[in-house]
């Protein structure tokens, strides 16, 4: 059950569902100090079904701006200063690779939804909608997770997105 207490104004709501929930391995960014504030406030799940995608040669995983195809995909929210919010948004690539949008988060049966940042693919090519969904991202051996420092520069992750397509 989450908590509901009232949050200050200074801390927003942000919904993790890939490499930055607890035991992943960008979490330790949300963790870090120096980046910011961030605390953990409750597990969640999407309020309408979006597909959550593993992509790229670095496998990293997309949650597509596709609402009703997918499954109703579990993560967790955590309150976040505008600190935290900037470095994450450098990290995702914000309004080059995705975009930070408000949607509403199912905080368990009964307690109803809360408004939550995500980060959503919109420009994707259509051959990402063919690949398996996912209703839960964990880093596996069967797609590994290439953190950023270890990609290979040639091979930035959107030239395997394809984003010559058109917004879906």
């Amino acid at each position: 059950m989450c908590n509901l207490r009232k949050a200050s104004s200074v801390l927003q709501k942000l919904f993790v569902c890939g490499t930055l929930k607890y035991g992943q391995p960008s979490h330790s960014i949300l963790s870090n100090n120096a980046n910011g504030y961030a605390k953990y406030w409750c597990r969640a799940t999407t309020a309408e079904k979006l597909p959550l995608v593993i992509a790229t040669r670095y496998n990293i995983p997309f949650l597509l701006n596709k609402p009703g195809i997918g499954f109703y995909v579990t993560g967790e929210i955590y309150e976040v200063d505008n600190k935290m919010l900037k470095v994450l948004d450098d990290l995702e690539d914000c309004q080059d690779i995705y975009t930070r949008e408000m949607l509403d988060m199912n905080i368990g049966v009964g307690e109803g939804t809360v408004p939550c940042w995500v980060y959503l693919l919109q420009k994707y090519p259509e051959k990402l909608l063919k690949l398996e969904y996912l209703s839960s991202y964990e880093n596996n051996e069967k797609h590994p997770y290439v953190i950023r420092h270890q990609r290979h520069h040639k091979y930035p992750p959107n030239e395997d997105l394809s984003y010559t397509a058109t917004a879906q």
